[in-house]
């Protein structure tokens, strides 16, 4: 076993270095070393070399690396683990383990994989769907566990002895086995860092849920994350009803109100649009030019895309440029492929877009350009 699992809580040691090399940053290997390499879906510890900060710990041929944020030039260290860092990652590891033994025992579902995250933790688990109730007495399991003050040990195991234990999965390794047992709850073989308890995780909180090649990614933190994020969305949801004028139970009704009266006014809004549209479309066909260019200098980009489409609707040929996205839609009756002859001289005009036959759309950085390419575009009409 390696040292930092003999003795989980050591935080401070001294050592001599035995290996340095340079890739990508300096990197070191100790005699004797406490500091957790990444592993099995657990990140490195975090801490300091000589006062030098440890950006990365990696295991490679047994040989355990750590990255310094600059060359250590002492034989003799005085290494310091991150005391936070290493709880914390402790605490996300030992949640997943609680979390996959309840659901495969009590519900049959399995884990696939896990992964400590900066933020949050993600199970991958073997199953379609997920729904409330099921999450509800997931809930109500975990507050259990944590209630019942589990002890969680880590014991050396012949491979025999080992494979006598009621283990979650088969042992990937042969040999010497490490079982972290979790009262009778669980008994997995685990190299990672855990808590002492399951009281210690305090709080898991479920944070989001996705489908992820054909598996549900169930998304959590536990510990002082959980109670970090407990505290930030409780003073979003105070800070919202305080906005909202309304009572914290009742934000997402106000929301829901909101958001009707919102689509409500944008139907409104684009009805009021399209009768607009008609009246300047109606006044610039009262023009004799037969090639026609409109400036909106404030306009919505909507409206400058619902005029053109008018445009082409009326069989004319025409540019919109919209000052405020810095963008020129086009539309031909015809006479002009606007696709090809964009794809052949829009960078000429530092401009980029592209289109069909009969309808195109450009990007410039100023007017002038795409005035530029208008005049191209209508010297090739003319010709």
């Amino acid at each position: 076993m390696r040292s930092e699992q003999i003795y989980p809580d050591v935080r401070t040691f001294e050592s001599i270095v035995t290996g340095t090399k340079e890739e990508q940053g300096y990197w070191v290997t100790l005699e004797q070393s406490y500091f957790y390499p990444e592993s099995g879906g657990q990140p490195a510890d975090r801490g300091t070399l000589n006062g030098i900060p440890v950006l990365d710990v990696q295991i490679k041929e047994g040989y355990v690396w750590h990255r310094l944020a600059s060359p250590l030039l002492e034989t003799e260290v005085q290494g310091e683990v991150d005391d936070d860092i290493r709880t914390d990652h402790a605490a996300q590891h030992t949640a997943q383990h609680v979390i996959s033994a309840i659901l495969q025992d009590e519900f049959q579902i399995k884990t696939v994989s896990f992964r400590t995250g900066t933020e949050e933790s993600t199970l991958d688990l073997n199953l379609d769907t997920w729904d409330d109730t099921l999450q509800n007495r997931l809930e109500e399991r975990l507050r259990m566990v944590i209630q019942a003050k589990l002890p969680i040990t880590a014991t050396e195991y012949t491979e025999e002895a080992a494979l006598q234990l009621p283990l979650r999965k088969t042992p990937q390794v042969t040999g010497e086995i490490r079982v972290v047992q979790i009262g009778e709850l669980d008994y997995s073989a685990c190299g990672g860092t855990h808590l002492a308890s399951t009281s210690e995780l305090e709080l898991i909180l479920f944070t989001g849920l996705e489908k992820v090649r054909g598996n549900i990614r169930l998304a959590y933190v536990a510990k002082d994350r959980a109670f970090r994020l407990l505290t930030t969305e409780r003073r979003a949801l105070a800070e919202a009803a305080r906005t909202l004028s309304a009572k914290k139970d009742q934000v997402h009704l106000v929301v829901d109100e909101l958001k009707q009266e919102q689509v409500r006014l944008n139907r409104q809004i684009g009805q009021t649009e399209d009768i607009h549209v008609k009246t300047v479309l109606k006044q610039i066909l009262t023009t004799d030019e037969s090639i026609l260019t409109v400036r909106h200098d404030q306009e919505d980009i909507r409206f400058s895309e619902k005029l053109v489409k008018a445009l082409a609707e009326a069989g004319r040929t025409g540019f919109v440029w919209n000052e405020t996205a810095k963008k020129l839609f086009m539309c031909s009756s015809g006479s002009i492929h606007l696709g090809q002859f964009a794809k052949t001289h829009l960078k000429q005009f530092n401009g980029r877009g592209g289109g069909s036959e009969n309808n195109a759309q450009a990007l410039f950085q100023t007017h002038e350009e795409a005035q530029a390419y208008i005049e191209a575009v209508k010297e090739e009409l003319h010709t």
